[in-house]
């Protein structure tokens, strides 16, 4: 059994496919539904009392920013911690002699998983993406095509983004918990603490994860590319940088 094989088979026999597909599909076809019936709830709930909500009808532009804005958070997360078990070989220690013996060179060992993962990543958000379009024509109408799409190819970039910074950080650190900690403070933290430096602010990592949202509001910018460039430069630098940290490893 080669290397591409084992780590396919591992993806799906761990059941972690599993808990990306549910956690995208369920955001995907859950979102546009709250957004549809939200504003009918809470009149509900104010009852006769003197507090009243007034809610303007939703449009398919809000069905998509909802699900975007929320996959941003819950879908990386779930993308961290599932990437932070898979990297982390060197957190049992007898399978990891086991493998950096017996597999001769670390690429070649570390890239079919890494790949893997990307995919896994990738094709999930790409599914929830697509479950949110359809969710939205059915209950508030089709959105802009050319907005969504893009969307969807932002956020399975994005996640790719979240691959490759837990990639590094697992490459560093020999423990599951340490790297999922790493990774998570420099998606959640780190990212938006860079946001607020005035000369990358809109062309950093930040602005390129809340680029789907925005698309259902405004027209690409020059400004989006670089943030795309930025993005996709800084995932390269991890996984390069993750690569070579590799080669150093002591068993």
């Amino acid at each position: 059994m080669n290397l591409w094989r084992l780590e396919w088979l591992r993806l799906f026999r761990t059941g972690r496919w599993i808990a990306l597909g549910a956690v995208f599909l369920l955001i995907g076809f859950g979102e546009p539904l709250a957004t549809r019936y939200l504003g009918e709830l809470l009149s509900g709930a104010t009852g006769n009392g003197y507090i009243h909500i007034t809610t303007t009808k939703p449009q398919p532009s809000d069905g998509m920013g909802a699900y975007f804005g929320n996959i941003t958070t819950l879908g990386t997360l779930v993308i961290v911690v599932i990437a932070g078990l898979a990297f982390s070989l060197r957190a049992n220690p007898p399978l990891a002699a086991l493998y950096l013996t017996h597999v001769p060179g670390r690429t070649r060992l570390l890239v079919p998983r890494l790949v893997t993962i990307l995919a896994a990543a990738a094709i999930a958000s790409a599914a929830g993406g697509a479950a949110a379009a359809y969710e939205t024509t059915l209950l508030l109408g089709a959105p802009d095509t050319s907005a969504t799409a893009t969307g969807i190819l932002i956020s399975s970039l994005g996640a790719v983004f979240a691959v490759a910074v837990t990639f590094l950080a697992a490459m560093f650190l020999r423990g599951q918990v340490a790297t999922i900690a790493v990774a998570l403070g420099a998606t959640f933290v780190a990212v938006p603490f860079a946001n607020l430096i005035p000369g990358i602010r809109d062309i950093g990592p930040a602005a390129f994860i809340a680029l789907p949202k925005q698309l259902q509001l405004t027209a690409w910018s020059t400004d989006d590319t670089w943030a795309t460039v930025v993005t996709l430069l800084l995932a390269a630098v991890c996984v390069a940088g993750g690569l070579w940290r590799a080669t150093r490893w002591e068993l």
